[in-house]
């Protein structure tokens, strides 16, 4: 050390020192404050970290079998793998699906952005892409699955809650099926749909048709046989009421061909003989004649009690005779009665007849056209089903599938401490440190 400071470069030093101390202290306090002036007025910038962590990627093997052409597996991810997934942290979807939430674009992403209120959505989510890129960074970690993103923003809140998005965004993207398999899928349920919408309008067009003509199923041939079968019931009550119409009709004829003035005629017939109110007046005739007859033995016709008990004989007889008639009157009216409401009864199952025989004419009609809607409505039942099945066993085989396996491992936290500018004794020391070596770099050119 001795040796040192007597060297002539020693001496040499301190003397040029010496000479440029102006000089010297000038440079070290303009630069040191200049550099502390502006290092204490850069913009505050606070770094939120996030994890992903990538698991496994899709891969596609062809195999022989015809029926499933492609097999679908997830292997681990390699390095390489982690190095390409990294280029796709800052692609438009990932930003975009940021930018289109309604709690970031409605705050401005720069601290001072004038008429930030009045802009269009368009606008603001413009704005947000932007600066989505620029504070935006992601980094592999070495010899890991680990991905960590980064986003600096001038409010600790906003970015953690900015790189969480970012992540979550990422994990979305990234999860969902690709574009190629999502064509084949989009595809497949265009088909599906196409055949469904025309399985519905074959299932509207054939009940359509039904309704318009009275079909409850899908055969014709069912309904007819139905009513074959109503019309042969409807013919044997048919010639059930003819029996009986041509029954009543020759009782009837019978019955009116007795001469009304022949009561003892009138009185053999069945209806009339078992009439109660003619048997009451045959017993009140024979009560009053044995009366008569009585008195006719102890006083002769002339007397007061005999020609009253005659005339009561007498009234009862033309009580007898008047019900005779009427019983007589009524029974040939209770038979054309019965012959008119039989007579109807066959008119209605003729009708009845009549127009069952027109309704198997018409569906013997309709028939063709009907196998016609049922052929249409199988086929495109069967289309439908095909098309549920392709679209079923392609969604089965992994076409669906997220290419790549990954997922948030670690949410960033709120930062404590801001990354820019650095602490203030960082600052003051590193404007002494530098302002030092100008200074004696400026004294030695």
């Amino acid at each position: 050390g001795e040796r040192l400071f007597r060297s002539e470069s020693a001496r040499d030093l301190f003397t040029t020192l010496y000479k440029r101390r102006g000089l010297y202290w000038t440079v070290l306090i303009v630069f040191a404050a200049a550099f502390y002036f502006f290092a204490m007025r850069l913009p505050e910038k606070y770094t939120a970290t996030a994890r992903v962590r990538f698991d496994s990627r899709l891969e596609r093997e062809v195999t022989q079998d015809p029926d499933n052409p492609e097999r679908f597996r997830y292997r681990m991810m390699t390095a390489p793998d982690v190095a390409a997934e990294i280029q796709l942290f800052q692609a438009r979807e990932v930003r975009a699906k940021v930018a289109e939430n309604p709690e970031v674009f409605q705050e401005r992403p720069y601290r001072n952005m004038p008429e930030w209120d009045s802009r269009s959505d368009e606008e603001k989510q413009a704005a947000w892409m932007r600066y989505l890129f620029g504070g935006f960074s992601a980094e592999g970690i070495p010899n890991t699955n680990l991905v960590v993103l980064k986003f600096e923003d001038w409010s600790a809140q906003r970015a953690a809650l900015l790189a969480n998005l970012l992540g979550e965004a990422y994990v979305d993207h990234r999860t969902q099926p690709s574009d190629g398999q999502q064509k084949k899928i989009d595809a497949l349920t265009i088909g599906r749909d196409e055949a469904r919408e025309a399985f519905q309008k074959a299932i509207t067009e054939l009940d359509q048709f039904r309704r318009d003509n009275k079909l409850n199923s899908n055969s014709a041939s069912d309904e007819v046989s139905k009513l074959q079968e109503s019309r042969g019931t409807l013919a044997v009550r048919l010639a059930e009421s003819q029996s009986a119409l041509a029954g009543m009709l020759a009782r009837f004829n019978s019955v009116s061909a007795v001469d009304s003035e022949r009561q003892d005629l009138i009185k053999a017939l069945p209806e009339i003989s078992s009439n109660d109110l003619i048997k009451n007046l045959e017993e009140e005739i024979r009560i009053a004649r044995a009366r008569y007859n009585r008195e006719m033995l102890r006083s002769t016709e002339e007397h007061d009690p005999a020609k009253l008990m005659k005339q009561e004989l007498d009234d009862a007889h033309t009580r007898h005779n008047d019900a005779v008639q009427a019983a007589f009157e009524g029974l040939l009216y209770q038979l054309q009665t019965g012959i008119d409401e039989k007579s109807a009864e066959v008119e209605a199952f003729r009708q009845q007849l009549a127009a069952t025989d027109a309704e198997i004419a018409r569906l013997a009609d309709v028939q063709p056209q009907l196998d016609q809607f049922v052929v249409d409505y199988d086929a495109k039942r069967e289309a439908y089903q095909l098309a549920q099945k392709r679209l079923s066993a392609a969604e089965a085989s992994g076409a669906q599938l997220p290419e790549v396996q990954v997922s948030l491992a670690g949410r960033a936290a709120v930062p404590n401490d801001r990354s820019m500018p650095p602490p203030v004794w960082l600052i003051s020391v590193l404007a002494v440190a530098l302002g030092l070596f100008l200074a004696l770099t400026t004294v030695f050119v």
